[in-house]
């Protein structure tokens, strides 16, 4: 019975299926990442407190204000470049939705207070989110924490300057944002939609 079970485990990890998580290392350059946060800084009047349900960190949704065209391009970019490697990489372009939109783009800052932080979670908790098939992190900082954890997947993204973090927004891929420690940790994040 021992070598049964230990068997299927064997078989089970040889045949899992690939976990879909990717990360694309340097895609935006240090000038732009370091500028875009500078702006968030300077507009205190466009931030957002988010604090609920295992979730505390200060945002900017760049769709809700005027002044962000220019990062809003680039970024918008650069995610979408990333994207089409990443159907690639994960052969899927075959049965990738032929048409799909996206979420506003939005910045978010956790605070090393011991307080900013996102909990376990998926991104798809109800109807109005279950149109999200993809989810897209760009770290705008080197944070030694304030990791992107999928404790499901025994799977850790770096905070990393420039890299990108791409994966399914469903159960499978519970995932969560470490608290920083000593530096904020930026982010700036969307999400592709069926339409």
């Amino acid at each position: 019975m021992i070598l049964c079970l230990n068997l299927m485990r064997l078989l089970e990890k040889n045949l899992s299926m690939d976990n879909y998580i990717r990360v694309y290392e340097n895609v935006l350059n240090k000038s732009i990442c370091d500028s875009v946060i500078e702006k968030f800084e300077k507009n205190k009047d466009q931030q957002e407190v988010v604090k609920d349900n295992g979730m505390s960190f200060t945002q900017i949704d760049f769709g809700k204000h005027d002044g962000w065209g220019f990062e809003n391009k680039i970024i918008f970019n650069t995610l979408m470049q990333c994207v089409g490697q990443y159907a690639n990489d994960c052969k899927i372009k075959q049965v990738w939705p032929k048409k799909h939109g996206y979420e506003s783009v939005r910045i978010k800052r956790y605070l090393p207070d011991g307080k900013d932080e996102f909990l376990e979670h998926v991104d798809v908790t109800s109807h109005a989110t279950a149109k999200r098939f993809l989810v897209i992190f760009l770290y705008l900082n080197d944070n030694d924490e304030g990791q992107t954890i999928f404790p499901g997947q025994d799977f850790t993204s770096q905070c990393k300057q420039g890299n990108v973090l791409i994966f399914p927004p469903l159960w499978p891929w519970r995932h969560a944002g470490r608290k920083p420690i000593e530096t904020p940790k930026y982010i700036v994040g969307s999400y592709l939609h069926y339409t």
